[in-house]
């Protein structure tokens, strides 16, 4: 292997053969320099290969079933990462294989071992409590105001509107966030964060022979968003391979937080779909992010965990529980604002939408090629249409593929959050989606993969290393391609277990 020089210098790429999915940065006397690049008719072959995969299950749906399509979905997701590979001569098979071992073990234990799946129900219980904790709280703070239960269920503010009711969002959903950035500032105060972060990193490191530092960070998903992960290798950020910086970026967008985790069981989605995704998310990231972007120089923490453990900075536990409150409030002040926006944007995209059609007519455009134009268009439509074979290599039903495709896209191009604020609406609609749809579809939409993440990152990593911030920026679009289809692919593997 060649040596690492201690401070990277960027050379551009110039290769007509590679997509411009996978034209990475390339550090001076890293080996892609002298590799050539996945020949252009590997690429197409895996492609080919991956869409009549798709086709034929599309086809034979009726006899294939649910659990076929998302077997088929597993191959698609997977191959697709793997056509636009940087160098798939160098990929590291060790990693892959072992990988794909852990994320299926979880993934069977959790889902069709009894003991395991109840323990995790169990642990969904707990975090319904904690729901309970963060509510008793706003309770004294906003009265009546954070009460959402529906009138016939006692109810105190629902009966003032006995039509037209909607959640008060502010004041039930952002609650739990304070309380919950709180209390894992308080575990990390006490080091027990560090210590479970270690401990999963240790058995991914000995299995997948990666580097310390970026498997530490990747286990640190679990339980921290995509910026404070990193913060658990700071030291090492700035001088990381490509490929490590990769993995962190693709990880931070394939997971969610603890805090977020509380959130999202809160807005409905079912608890065990949320914790299995997460921890499926570890392995899956990693190799996922070593199968696009392999690693060609000897990382500084290579097969070691050898980074020191984190220390928190606080003075006591007091000021752990008051820092980790301001950051919460930081941060739901954020989703809050980020929520009020996108979701202007989107009604303003709606009226533009379902504008079209009128407009076309009024210029005398022949309403018989129009026939098949809704008459609603909206951008749910849209990304119903564009995601929807996604939603179907899941394992989805052909009455509900539409639907999950249209959460796919607003999760994508919005956030996360505004997908499941609307399927939180749906589950209020009997029978409007199966039980079924809704799991695989937590599944899918746990995770940090959209645009905007790609500016957070750019700015919460960046400030650890603003050396490599050029490095960042050329990764982000990169990252948030793997670390979609990394939540894509867990879907598709609980859609042929479930």
């Amino acid at each position: 292997m060649i040596p690492r020089p201690s401070e990277p210098v960027i050379a551009d790429v110039n290769s007509s053969i590679m997509s411009p999915l996978a034209q990475p940065p390339v550090v001076e006397g890293d080996r892609l320099a002298q590799l050539p690049p996945t020949p252009l008719s590997w690429r197409l072959v895996i492609l080919t290969a991956i869409v009549c995969v798709a086709g034929l299950a599309f086809l034979s749906q009726s006899w294939i079933g649910l659990r076929g399509q998302a077997l088929a979905g597993v191959f698609f997701f997977f191959g697709l990462v793997a056509a636009f590979s940087v160098n798939l001569r160098i990929v590291p098979y060790r990693t892959i294989l072992w990988g794909m071992a852990l994320q299926l073990v979880l993934a069977i234990l959790i889902l069709k071992v009894p003991i395991v799946h109840s323990g995790f129900e169990a642990v969904g219980g707990v975090v319904r409590k904690f729901i309970g904790f963060s509510d008793e709280g706003a309770k004294f703070v906003f009265g009546n105001l954070s009460d959402a239960r529906p009138g016939d269920k006692g109810g105190t503010w629902s009966v003032l509107f006995p039509t037209g009711y909607a959640f008060q969002f502010a004041f039930v959903a952002l609650p739990p966030i304070l309380f919950i950035s709180a209390f894992f500032s308080l575990l990390f105060y006490w080091g027990i964060l560090q210590h479970c972060i270690r401990f999963l990193s240790r058995i991914m490191v000995h299995l997948m022979g990666t580097s310390g530092a970026e498997t530490l960070s990747v286990s640190a998903n679990v339980f921290m968003g995509q910026t404070e992960a990193p913060l658990i290798v700071k030291p090492y950020v700035p001088r990381m391979t490509n490929s490590e910086l990769f993995v962190l970026m693709a990880s931070g967008m394939a997971h969610i937080s603890g805090g977020m985790m509380v959130v999202y069981i809160n807005y409905g989605a079912d608890p065990v779909a949320v914790l299995t995704t997460c921890v499926m998310a570890c392995p899956c990231s990693l190799y996922l992010s070593k199968l696009f972007f392999p690693e060609t120089i000897t990382p500084e923490t290579s097969g070691t965990v050898n980074a020191p453990l984190q220390k928190a900075d606080f003075v006591n536990s007091i000021d752990a529980i008051a820092s980790g409150t301001s950051d919460g409030l930081k941060l739901a002040l954020n989703i809050g604002a980020m929520l009020i926006v996108f979701t202007a944007f989107v009604a303003m995209a709606d009226a533009l939408l379902s504008g079209i059609k009128p407009a076309l007519l009024m210029l005398k455009v022949p309403a018989l090629w129009l026939s098949s134009w809704p008459d609603n268009l909206s951008l749910g439509t849209v990304f119903g249409w564009c995601f929807s074979p996604a939603a179907f290599l899941m394992g989805i039903e052909s009455n509900d593929v539409h639907k999950v495709g249209s959460l796919l896209g607003s999760k994508l191009a919005i956030n996360e959050h505004f997908a499941y604020l609307q399927m939180k609406d749906w589950k209020k609609i009997p029978e409007f989606m199966s039980e079924r749809s809704y799991q695989l579809t937590a599944f899918a939409l746990t995770g940090f993969a959209n645009f905007a993440s790609v500016g957070i990152q750019l700015g919460g990593i960046g400030s650890m290393a603003p050396n490599r911030r050029k490095d960042l920026a050329r990764l982000g679009g990169r990252a948030l391609f793997v670390g979609f289809v990394a939540t894509l692919l867990n879907a598709a593997i609980a859609g042929v277990l479930l």
